[in-house]
């Protein structure tokens, strides 16, 4: 609790809108990469679909063909809150804003909040953040339910040009659950700010990168480039998406958006400012992707 006592040298006046302008005022990067859908019940499904098979010859009688349900991936509600206490004595009393600044840091650690978790789903893309199959969003063997071969979207190749290349040629290669051929075009890197400078020269660069040769560089102009600073942990894993797949199949579904309360208590003479907010991210689908653990 923030009193007179543990605050002496202070003084405010009031506290409103503080949380509402400190929240809105930050560049985040989850607009580029989810789908943002309201929730409409407790717990939500994310559904794969088989595909329509390969056209055959006509030769009289049209083939009717039998699309059947992927994989469901079920969505739970996940909550967050957090608050501080403030007594009216040292409300009162705060000249310098230091109480103003402590409200700012609230709305502060729920934009983190929101960050961090739409991070997740890639710092956790080897491992916990699971897809429909049950396995990692990026894995080695990504099975199928409606009698396809197992794929991968998963490497280990640092992050240079002649890699980037590379992926991009393992990512067109991926098929559908039935293994039929699938336009798949990857046109966006997901990288840590480590690897911002290497980024900019390979995307940017008229010729070859780290050659001495005067060909061109294929991939100049070729992906936009997604920086997220500081909230992806790994300083070396990237990925390259299919951006209009990824914003289709990638869901942040939210139950109830950030919300600040503010309330006093009578008997204590004590402020009560907090936050909440229920939302969960999810994607049944793993082809938007291919992920590099380096």
């Amino acid at each position: 609790m923030l009193t007179v006592g543990n605050w002496p040298s202070l003084v405010q006046k009031d506290l409103s809108i503080v949380f509402v302008n400190q929240y809105r005022n930050y560049p985040s990067m989850l607009p580029l990469i989810y789908r943002f859908k309201d929730a409409e019940q407790a717990v939500e499904h994310d559904l794969e679909t088989g595909d329509s098979g390969t056209v055959p010859e006509f030769t009289g009688d049209i083939a009717f063909g039998d699309i059947s349900e992927g994989y469901k991936k079920s969505v739970s509600e996940r909550e967050y809150a957090y608050g501080i206490k403030i007594t009216r004595r040292l409300l009162r009393n705060d000249l310098y804003g230091v109480v103003s600044d402590k409200t700012a840091s609230l709305a502060d650690s729920f934009r983190a909040l929101r960050e961090a978790r739409g991070a997740y789903a890639f710092n956790n893309a080897f491992s916990a953040f699971t897809v429909g199959d049950g396995l990692s969003l990026c894995n080695s063997a990504h099975t199928s339910k409606v009698g396809g071969s197992n794929q991968a979207n998963t490497g280990s190749l640092a992050f240079s040009a002649p890699n980037v290349a590379a992926t991009e040629l393992l990512f067109k290669k991926l098929k559908t659950n039935t293994d039929q051929i699938m336009y798949n075009h990857p046109d966006t890197l997901i990288i840590p700010m480590d690897h911002a400078e290497k980024a900019y020269e390979i995307l940017k660069s008229v010729g070859k990168v780290d050659v001495d040769l005067n060909n061109r560089n294929y991939l100049q102009g070729r992906y936009k480039c997604i920086i997220w600073d500081n909230f992806l942990t790994s300083s070396t894993n990237w990925f390259m998406v299919n951006s209009k797949m990824m914003k289709q199949k990638l869901i942040w579904r939210e139950w109830e958006p950030v919300q600040f309360f503010r309330t006093g208590e009578f008997d204590t003479m004590v402020l009560k400012m907090a936050g909440y907010t229920s939302f969960e991210t999810s994607t049944v689908e793993w082809r938007w992707i291919y992920g590099n653990e380096v």
